[in-house]
């Protein structure tokens, strides 16, 4: 039986959702073109039709991850207060972590994925931008210490089978309030 043709013009979103598949199961290195083809029923041409190299297909896997971070840090960065603006990047991050937790997961435990994330100019920016929002423009070595701390642990978390059985919203209430509790300042 041959396989139902997608409907014009999802090619490039369906060999993304294929890719970031094959990346949680096998790691960036560990999948080839070739097996990206073979998941969407379609030739390696049709794959290169789509993306020009492996890197454009990573970063494509990506991009929808760099565009809310982009929204969340440009509400941080114009936020009144220095509270409000360590919320509005805390809620962002938070969102992230749990919406896209397969993704979060290879930033954080697959070197190809990091190599392409840190090498990428758009990524380092909004990074380099968070983190002005996180530790201000003087950060002190424990806030500095704090923010990348929390960092790693938030992109790991979905790839923690202890906590599979967590629900996403319970795993959006308990991590904001971990955050909120290190990088947040008492009121008062």
């Amino acid at each position: 039986m041959a396989k139902p043709v997608a409907a014009r013009g999802t090619g490039r979103e369906r060999v993304i959702e294929a890719a970031l598949e094959l990346y949680s199961a096998h790691g960036v290195s560990g999948t080839s073109l070739q097996m990206i083809a073979a998941a969407l029923g379609v030739t390696k041409a049709a794959v290169y039709y789509q993306f020009h190299a492996k890197e454009d297909i990573v970063v494509a896997v990506l991009e929808p991850a760099f565009d809310e971070m982009e929204t969340f840090i440009a509400h941080a960065e114009v936020a009144r207060g220095r509270r409000a603006q360590l919320e509005a990047a805390l809620a962002g991050l938070v969102d992230i972590a749990v919406s896209r937790q397969r993704l979060a997961a290879l930033i954080g435990g697959d070197p190809a994925m990091s190599v392409v994330v840190r090498s990428h100019e758009r990524f380092r920016h909004l990074v380099d931008r968070l983190d002005r929002v996180l530790v201000g423009p003087e950060p002190t070595a424990a806030q500095r210490m704090a923010v990348s701390m929390l960092g790693g642990g938030l992109l790991m978390t979905g790839a923690d089978a202890r906590l599979a059985d967590l629900d996403e919203e319970t795993r959006r209430t308990e991590m904001l309030r971990i955050l909120r509790a290190v990088l947040l300042p008492p009121l008062g």
